[in-house]
């Protein structure tokens, strides 16, 4: 018999994921479209339920997609079964996947309405950079 995680990879065992709170506000998707800034980060939506994904390996992952913990392995991971396992065929059926910060705008713009959101940014953009204490950096080849 093949070992599943064998033959997949060990998905499961090279990213987490949880669910994080529905964004409703400009404010709470710049929040997400910070995620979105760092490498390995992508955020979804299933069944309406908003999730953070973080490609990050176990580091008790051997170099044979086997676990090096497997006797003293977490819960999650005691649960985990061929039958949940992360290789499906086509992959997964979300709502909306963002893997960069334009996507999530795009989404955002057209959740709270291209006006709204616009407005908002300015706005939030105006009272951040009215709270800044130092001077912005100063772009390479842009000297005064």
């Amino acid at each position: 018999m093949i070992d599943p995680c064998q033959q997949c990879g060990a998905k499961c065992c090279k990213y987490f994921c949880f669910e994080i709170d529905e964004p409703d506000t400009f404010e709470e998707f710049d929040d997400i479209r910070w995620y979105l800034h760092h490498e390995g980060v992508s955020v979804h939506i299933d069944e309406g339920d908003w999730y953070i994904s973080i490609a990050n390996p176990c580091k008790m992952l051997t170099g044979d997609n086997r676990c090096g913990n497997y006797d003293d392995r977490p819960l999650i991971c005691r649960n985990y079964t061929p039958e949940t396992c992360d290789d499906t065929p086509g992959g997964y059926d979300y709502d909306a996947e963002f893997s960069t910060p334009e996507q999530l705008e795009a989404y955002a713009a057209k959740v709270l309405g291209t006006k709204a959101y616009e407005k908002a940014k300015a706005q939030a953009r105006a009272k951040a950079d009215g709270k800044r204490k130092f001077k912005k950096p100063v772009q390479a080849g842009k000297r005064k």
